[in-house]
Order: C-alpha cells, then structure tokens, then sequence
C-alpha cells in the first residue's frame, strides 16, 4: 500500500481558530504534506496558509460528501475546525469512517458531541482513532481534568469556569456562544433557553487581566464527557463574554431566535439578522479594554483537590488552536489512545503536554494549586502532576 498524498487535511482552513492551529502546527515540522479545505477563503488567510506550506482547495464538505471521502481516503489524518459542529460534526467524521482515515476536532456542541460518540462502533470498526473537542474547553480542560484526578486517585466534582473577550467573538463563537444557553442532560434531551432570572450565576475571581467576573451556567461537553469516562459524580460549566453587558445582550438574542420558542416567521433569517446585531454591538465597544481569556478548574472531592488557573490577554483563536496542533501531534506521533471516539480526558496527560511544548509559544500563564476547603492553597508544580503519568513519583 502506498503512503497517502496528504498527512493531514485541514477542513475550515481560512477560519481564524484553524490559522492559529496552522501556525502552531508549523513550530513542529513542515506543512508541505497538508491540504487546505474551505468552502470560501479570504484572500489573506489562503495566502498565509499557502506561505505555512499548504496546498489549499475550495470545497464545501457539507454539499459535497463524496468529494470529501475521496479526499479523505488520501490522508492520515483529517482535522475539522469548521464549526459549528452541530452541522459539520457528524459529516466529517462519517466521511473520516468511510476513508478509514484518523479525525480530529475542536467540537464545542454538547449535543454534536453525544452524536459524536455514537461513532464509537463505527470508528472502532473501521480502524480510525477520532479525537473529539481538542481545542481549549474542550480540550486542554479535559487533559487537566485527567492529570488532576490521577494525582489525586479520583475525585467527586469538577467545576469549569471560563472567561472569554467580547473582542474575540466572531459569527460562528456568536452562535456556539447562544447554543450553550440550551442545558443539555447525559440523556440528550435540550431545555429552552431559560428567562434571565431563572439562570445559575456564579461570581469567579480569575487571575490576571480577567479579574472577577459573574458567570452563567451554561451546556458544554466536559460535564457529560468527564462523568462518562473519568467516573466523576458532577461536572459543571460555567462562562461569560467580558464585560458583562455582553453576555446580557448576547442571552436576549439567544432567548430570542431559541428554536425550542417556536414563533412566526423565517427563524433561520431572524437568527442571522440577530448575529448581525451582536456583531454590531461588539463593534461599539471596540476602543474597551481587552481583558483577555480566563479559565479555572477545581478537581475536588468536598472542597479538596487541585485547581488550575489562568487569566491573560490570549486571544480565543490562539486558547483553542494551539492545543489542536497538539492533539494533531499526538495523532501523528502514534500516541492515540486506542480505536474508536476519544474525548480528550482519554489521552495521557504527559503525551498531550510534550506535543504542546512543541507547538505553543512558551511562557503560558497556567499555575496549579491545591484547593483546601474550596479556597485557594499552595502551588503545586505541573511537573509534579505529570510525572504521575510519566512514573517519576509515587
């Protein structure tokens, strides 16, 4: 059997989250053997990937399926940055099944990620290894998640906060952004949008730019992957648009177009000319201040564990492509965790970390506690946590 053409192919290439991960991708070895697949491209964003060393095409994978399987069928490894996954998901990766071909991605859905899953016998049978939600939460969050309950020897709750800048959110994050406010259970069924007193707000004091913050409780795929797969009893996501105001703003418009609210009209026109409105009133408030990106983690049993936490003024493409580059790495190096749909609690923390060395920038923001009766302890050395995985402490 000859080598495939391609190493990887990069679907949603042009988008920002996908140049970030080429980019990073780039820091680790040579591009000249990855495709470029987007259904427009931008000028600037063709021409950086072409300088990166990518081929690139113009498809839309969505209307051409068949195409894309016998791209795919030439390829070690297809990585599907093309959001939002509730319409691309489950596409991609039945074509990535069909080509026997490994599949990455950045999913963020929680309802595209349990749909996801349901690949596992497929994925399983076919011979591939999907990676799921490697991008930042999901993603680095999930691998945390793991390092944490493997120092600890298991743990009762997780609880996830993040923090993202109103200066980050394009079309695509408006629209993920909304879909989240839709709480979904382990068993998939979706609730409507709630009425804005009836939201789970909870105040986070993040380091850094961030800064304390109010956040809302929202879906997100860590709370049913990590239960599934680590034996957590609870995991719980919450997150905010900075300031604020934006988050206020961006949950009227959820309420508004929630298809579960049936009204009359064209939703699918409505919800477009909402998105518009957002990014018009994200682009009033273009002289604000960044505050940047915050996350933090609290693997506990009772108030007692581990928290991670970080606070800086990275931008959202940059937080969720890099770790991507790495889970493509991981793949590439042959460090999968097995056949089959692979949430990212599934990789070897200290496997996901070495290809992150390889791919970032350095000097990241991320310091480890131990968390004493809900409060913040004393540093804990990441090394430390790792080298449970890697056998050098007991």
């Amino acid at each position: 059997m000859t080598d495939p053409t391609w190493d990887v192919v990069v679907i949603g290439a042009g988008g920002s989250q996908a140049q970030a991960m080429l980019e990073a991708s780039a820091r680790a070895g040579s591009l000249e053997r990855w495709l470029g697949i987007d259904i427009r491209w931008r000028p600037e964003a063709e021409a950086r990937a072409r300088q990166l060393g990518l081929q690139t095409r113009t498809l839309d994978v969505l209307g051409d399926a068949a195409e894309l399987t016998a791209i795919l069928r030439d390829a070690r490894l297809v990585a599907n940055l093309a959001g939002p996954y509730y319409r691309t998901g489950v596409t991609v990766l039945d074509a990535a099944i069909e080509a026997r071909t490994d599949y990455l991605d950045i999913c963020d859905d929680t309802d595209a990620t349990l749909a996801l899953l349901e690949r596992e016998a497929a994925a399983r049978d076919a011979g591939i290894t999907a990676l799921v939600g490697m991008g930042s939460s999901p993603g680095t969050s999930n691998v945390l998640i793991r390092a944490a309950h493997d120092y600890l020897g298991g743990a009762d709750e997780v609880d996830i906060y993040w923090s993202v800048d109103v200066a980050d959110m394009t079309a695509a994050a408006t629209t993920h952004f909304w879909h989240c406010f839709n709480l979904v259970a382990p068993d998939g069924s979706v609730e409507p949008v709630p009425t804005w007193d009836a939201l789970d707000l909870r105040e986070v004091e993040f380091p850094g730019t961030v800064g304390r913050q109010t956040l809302v409780r929202l879906a997100h795929p860590e709370p049913l992957t990590v239960p599934r797969f680590l034996g957590v009893s609870r995991a719980r996501n919450y997150g905010v648009i900075t300031p604020f105001e934006a988050t206020r703003v961006a949950w009227a418009l959820a309420y508004s177009v929630d298809p579960l609210r049936p009204a009359d009209g064209d939703l699918q026109a409505t919800t477009r000319g909402a998105v518009d409105v957002f990014l018009r009133y994200r682009d009033t408030l273009a002289d604000a201040p960044r505050v940047g990106s915050g996350l933090i983690i609290d693997v506990h049993t009772g108030g007692n564990g581990i928290r991670f936490a970080a606070g800086a003024e990275t931008e959202m493409s940059e937080a969720t492509g890099v770790p991507a580059a790495a889970g493509v790495r991981v793949l590439l190096d042959g460090a999968a965790p097995g056949l089959g749909i692979a949430p990212p609690e599934l990789l070897r923390p200290a496997d996901f970390f070495d290809a992150l060395g390889k791919v970032s920038r350095g000097g990241g923001g991320l310091k480890v506690y131990e968390l004493v009766d809900g409060e913040q302890g004393e540093r804990v050395r990441m090394r430390h946590l790792l080298g449970i995985q890697k056998g050098e402490v007991a």
